[in-house]
């Protein structure tokens, strides 16, 4: 298969999977709600979560990363068909995980209207292309949701692994290390094999996880002066009265 080709086929695919709007299901299957319309109104998981419940939340949260994480793989899928060259590979997917993630922001399916914010999404294209930060982003989460008591600022932050992550892969031996000490965690090595690749790994998971955070700046601040500090920022009062942002 023809590499443009193989781009134009995973850019299609990327967005229709991206599109699935899984928040708008789950609230039509559990609570018979347009999740457009409750809430914050976004087609998010922090949405469903607060609105519809924290099961279908949580259920959701993964739906929306695996789109991100399986737009990557199609397109990766794809291109080993027309054999590419690595940056090339690592260039669409790339492609693949914005797409994924426009599609979730601006679904066909509601014909283009506003969805979600799309960090679930882009943390999971980020999480497929450095799969070394997904232990630690969970680790990172669960210590500060564990201190401050919101989950928002905590998914925000804790994404900012993955471009550490990037920067450690690139300019340390450590997957090498990892290869050869721990062979049956190899799945956590980078995606990246020559150091044009890497850089273009840092620089993209930075730009696709700040993209989002700096959707939550206004919510960040909205708790901050209603609450004082993020201690205060009530988990299960002030966000239960506030609306929730979504993703």
């Amino acid at each position: 298969m023809d590499v443009l080709v193989s781009l134009v086929v995973a850019v299609i695919l990327s967005y229709l999977i991206g599109s699935i709007p899984f928040a708008y299901i789950a609230g039509r299957m559990v609570k018979g709600v347009d999740i457009r319309k409750i809430g914050s109104g976004n087609m998010g998981a922090m949405n469903v979560f607060y609105t519809v419940g924290f099961w279908p939340g949580l259920a959701v949260g993964i739906a929306d990363v695996g789109k991100g994480a399986l737009a990557v793989y199609v397109g990766t899928l794809l291109l080993q068909l027309s054999s590419a060259q690595p940056l090339t590979v690592t260039i669409i997917q790339m492609v693949c995980g914005l797409c994924a993630m426009a599609g979730h922001s601006y679904p066909v399916y509601f014909k283009f209207k506003r969805g979600g914010r799309g960090a679930a999404t882009a943390g999971g294209a980020v999480a497929f292309l450095v799969p070394m930060g997904i232990p630690l982003f969970i680790v990172l989460f669960l210590l500060l949701l564990a201190i401050t008591r919101y989950p928002t600022l905590c998914y925000a932050v804790a994404f900012l692994v993955f471009p550490a992550i990037a920067w450690v892969q690139w300019a340390t031996p450590i997957d090498t290390w990892l290869n050869a000490s721990l062979p049956g965690l190899a799945w956590l090595q980078s995606r990246a094999v020559i150091p044009a690749q890497h850089i273009l790994l840092i620089i993209y998971s930075l730009v696709l996880i700040i993209l989002p955070v700096l959707f939550y700046i206004p919510r960040i601040k909205q708790i901050l002066s209603k609450s004082g500090s993020f201690q205060k920022a009530a988990f299960r009062k002030d966000l239960e009265k506030d609306k929730p942002t979504g993703y």
